[in-house]
């Protein structure tokens, strides 16, 4: 393994990144590479999203922060010395909805402090929805009608004030916080709407790092995060909620800083959550749901069960995966001198998501999680032995749309479609994110590619649900007409890397669907 270290690498910390040969840093089990305590342990989730129940009395309903409070205590039980939240703390961005947070880290961590004493550092900023969620669909208005009663009961109305008041501690809109020697600096959501795809970013981000050159120890990382992703980083170009690339600006002329973000809930079954380039950049998933319908965005077809929008969605069959409350995400990040270890956890079953991420200190090349070469290092997923697809007719409804501006309604109807059934791809290490179904006509014709997200895409594939097999619908209208075609499955992981599909048998002349 080549230990070339970054020209724009600073200068210090060279000695440990050697000691570990072949691929192995880069992979590696919980715990494989400690060498006695970490430097450093904290807790990372995004997007708790706790909400007021409507009648002001108490939580709505699956929105209640009894899996915060497990995450919290997990973390505590790994010996974490601090606990990062990256932003959409508050559902409907009200200021009882902050407090419930306030008073649950009480309870686990009474005066900021763990069992055995030691100080546990809260590092918390707001998101989007803690900025307007008062405002999504009249939440606040609902329950406070009277304009001033509102206003009292609404974190917008003074950021600050209710940020001092809540949490005891000085608010500003770039914040820094010192845990064990190592700066972490938040960037606040204090202004503008959210934009979905194209957010504007957090203002004074780059003003901050700017103005702070020589605040930052070369030798050893340091974290940033921020509600929306840095543009450009994690996920890449199709990512759902980046900023307008100040962040990314501002962070590139540090090697040394690793970047935390949520908004997207996409999850960290996803291998695209970590990004290596000028600096590092993650993706924290979500701690309420994970984002099926944002995860669908680099395929401008959609998935067959996405729940999102795209121009084809008016003309699917097949049932949306939906915005599960199970997924609910978070990570463990332990810095030593010579690595950082990324840990993913899933907090309703209380697994793992995967092999922790393992990030070689300092900078190198080749950047192991550069997404082509993290590409090269996964492993294919592949359907079992003997693996076939059944494909069958039946009558479904497509789901329909209704006219919205210049966007024409869609009906929604009985169609003739295709029922393809086909096993879960789990039978090697790697794992299958989405499956690619193409109908392949037998005179040469173009070919038609449709995707559909994997079962269990956001579990641990310990999870009973990453094995059960798939079912996919597709409206006849929308495959080759009046020619013979086959159906080829081929599973796909998160990186791109295809398994060997399997294919139907070529399909004849078809008969009278029948009834489903």
């Amino acid at each position: 393994m080549s230990t070339k270290i970054s020209r724009r690498w600073f200068i210090g910390g060279l000695a440990s990144f050697g000691a570990f040969g072949g691929s192995r840093i880069f992979s590696a089990n919980a715990g494989t590479l400690s060498s006695g305590r970490p430097n450093l342990t904290f807790g990372v989730v995004s997007d708790v999203h706790v909400r007021l129940d409507v009648s002001g009395e108490g939580f709505a309903k699956n929105y209640d922060t009894s899996t915060f409070v497990h995450t919290l205590e997990w973390f505590r039980e790994q010996g974490a010395d601090a606990v990062m939240i990256v932003g959409d703390i508050a559902d409907k961005g009200l200021v009882r909805e902050l407090q419930y947070v306030a008073d649950d880290w009480q309870k686990v961590f009474p005066n900021d402090k763990a069992p055995d004493g030691r100080h546990v550092q809260r590092l918390f900023v707001y998101g989007n929805h803690d900025y307007e969620g008062s405002n999504y669909g009249g939440y606040a208005k609902q329950i406070w009608p009277d304009d001033a009663e509102r206003a009292r009961n609404v974190l917008r109305t003074d950021q600050k004030a209710n940020w001092e008041k809540i949490f005891n501690e000085e608010f500003s809109p770039v914040m820094e916080w010192n845990v064990k020697g190592y700066t972490f600096v938040g960037g606040q959501w204090t202004a503008d709407k959210c934009r979905g795809s194209d957010e504007k970013g957090i203002a004074g981000v780059e003003e901050y790092f700017a103005a702070h050159k020589n605040l930052l120890d070369p030798r050893k990382p340091f974290f940033y995060f921020q509600h929306p992703h840095p543009k450009g980083t994690c996920y890449g170009s199709w990512a759902w909620g980046h900023d307008d690339g100040r962040a990314t600006r501002a962070l590139a002329p540090f090697p040394n800083a690793i970047a935390f973000s949520g908004h997207s809930h996409t999850s960290l079954t996803h291998d695209q959550s970590i990004w290596q380039g000028e600096f590092t950049s993650l993706g924290t998933s979500s701690l309420r749901y994970t984002g099926g319908a944002y995860a669908r965005t680099r395929l401008p077809e959609g998935y067959e069960n996405g729940n999102g929008s795209s121009k084809f969605d008016p003309y699917k069959v097949t049932p949306g995966y939906g915005s599960t409350m199970d997924g609910r995400q978070g990570m463990l990040v332990r810095v030593y001198d010579g690595h950082v270890t990324f840990t993913r956890h899933e907090f309703v079953y209380d697994q793992s998501l995967g092999e922790d991420w393992v990030l070689p200190l300092p900078a190198s090349e080749p950047k192991p999680f550069a997404f082509a070469e993290h590409a090269k290092r996964s492993t294919a997923p592949a359907f079992p032995a003997g693996a076939k697809i059944s494909v069958s007719r039946a009558r479904a409804k497509n789901r329909g749309r209704a006219a919205k501006g210049n966007t024409p309604a869609v009906p929604s109807e009985d169609k003739d479609v295709f029922v393809l059934d086909f096993p879960a791809a789990t039978a090697s290490k790697g794992r299958a994110f989405d499956y690619e179904i193409v109908a392949v006509p037998k005179d040469g014709g173009k070919k038609v590619r449709r995707y559909l997200m994997a079962d269990g895409y956001n579990m641990s594939i310990d999870n009973p649900r990453a094995h059960r097999p798939l079912t996919c619908r597709i409206a006849a209208d929308q495959l080759p007409h009046g020619v013979e075609f086959l159906f080829a499955v081929r599973p796909v992981n998160s990186l791109g890397k295809t398994g060997t599909p399997i294919v139907s048998r070529v399909q004849p002349a078809l008969p009278k669907a029948e009834q489903a």
